[in-house]
């Protein structure tokens, strides 16, 4: 069971990390287009990046402009070359969807049920009249079910949860250690595949996991060794480019609130990026985790789940898409590129008690292993 494990670890790892520069290279191809209708922007070499500004109340901030954003990577102010507003208190015509994906996991059947018929219900609500375009994908153990395409009928949405049945658990809570590995693997693998999808489809995405996610298994615990460290690595590379590639926000509902024992604040000692293999830990790979780094959200003091998708939903309401030409440093390119964004002082008369949110970085490298092991 272990080396079935390791070896599926190894192998979904490596075919992540070997699309992760690419990934991010089709989203600089993307900015380069974006930029190419600015007078003076350069034509190529761009890197595309969409953040979100609200107050504390979460209403977004409008009306700025490229010189009210200070962009920096690793440290080095960048230029903002072009940028577009959009969101749907903006009247933008710029594309955007959500995806809502129900977990049943990482869920109890008894659960999965209660959370089925919330997120139906949601759906319904306004006579199954939808603000944005959403699509909705069922995870379970042995596949990823999915309606194709993004809709505004959530009438629609909502009767193809409830036709489609609830799956029984293959990948059994009672197997300990091993089913929380197969679990997580499978989980990350999965989000990969709606990545790359999404990466398919222009314009900003939301994707609304409802989850507890995957089991924050420490190396410690683990006694991991160079094996299991470089395939989380890899796992990291792959996930953080093609999230950003297929522009996408993630948010974690964890509607889960009375797991006796359960620090609902643990990831947040593993939000730090990773840099080198050496580092990581397999709480770095945590939904909550991957969800910030992304410039999502992270809630999990409800079990309203109605309500929760409303917060996350707050990401839509207004954003800017922001393109630069990445200023590398002198010498050897560091394997995480950080990005840091945040309001210029004199960008409005409040411009430091406002919320910016946006990916935290990527990795500007490919990732060298030896010959994948089948499963």
């Amino acid at each position: 069971m272990r080396e079935m494990s390791r070896s599926w670890g190894r192998w979904m790892a490596l075919a992540m990390a070997g699309m992760a520069l690419a990934s991010v290279a089709a989203s600089r191809a993307e900015a380069a287009d974006a930029a190419a209708k600015t007078p003076g922007a350069k034509p190529a070499g761009h890197l595309l990046l969409d953040v979100s500004v609200t107050n504390a109340q979460g209403k977004p901030v409008t009306g700025l402009n490229p010189l009210d954003f200070d962009v920096t990577e690793d440290g080095a102010l960048q230029k903002v070359l072009a940028m577009q507003q959009g969101g749907l208190m903006t009247q933008s015509a710029t594309p955007a969807q959500m995806v809502i994906v129900l977990d049943a996991v990482n869920c109890t059947f008894e659960k999965m049920q209660l959370e089925r018929q919330d997120v139906a219900d949601f759906l319904r609500r306004n006579g199954g009249k939808l603000a944005v375009p959403t699509r909705v994908v069922m995870l379970n153990d042995t596949k990823m079910l999915e309606w194709p395409t993004a809709t505004t009928d959530g009438n629609a949405l909502a009767k193809y949860i409830e036709q489609t049945p609830n799956p029984v658990h293959t990948l059994r809570f009672a197997a300990g250690y091993y089913g929380e590995m197969d679990r997580a693997m499978w989980s990350m693998g999965e989000m990969y595949k709606l990545a790359h999808e999404e990466a398919m489809v222009p314009g900003r995405k939301l994707m609304v996991w409802i989850s507890h996610g995957w089991h924050p298994l420490s190396r410690d615990y683990l006694a991991m060794d160079t094996r299991d460290l470089k395939r989380d690595f890899n796992l990291d590379v792959g996930l953080t480019n093609a999230l950003l590639q297929a522009r996408i926000a993630l948010v974690s509902i964890d509607p889960i609130l009375e797991l006796p024992g359960e620090n609902l604040d643990y990831y947040q000692a593993f939000l730090k990026p990773v840099e080198k293999w050496e580092q990581v830990d397999t709480p770095n790979l945590l939904l909550q985790v991957l969800a910030l780094h992304t410039g999502g959200m992270v809630l999990n003091q409800s079990t309203d789940i109605q309500g929760e998708i409303g917060k996350a939903m707050q990401l839509l309401n207004g954003w800017y898409t922001l393109v630069y030409s990445p200023r590398l440093p002198q010498g050897t390119v560091p394997p995480f590129r950080a990005i840091n964004v945040k309001l210029h002082p004199n960008a409005t008369a409040d411009a430091q008690k406002l919320v910016v949110r946006g990916p935290l970085g990527y990795y500007a490298m490919s990732v060298k292993e030896e010959k994948p092991m089948t499963r």
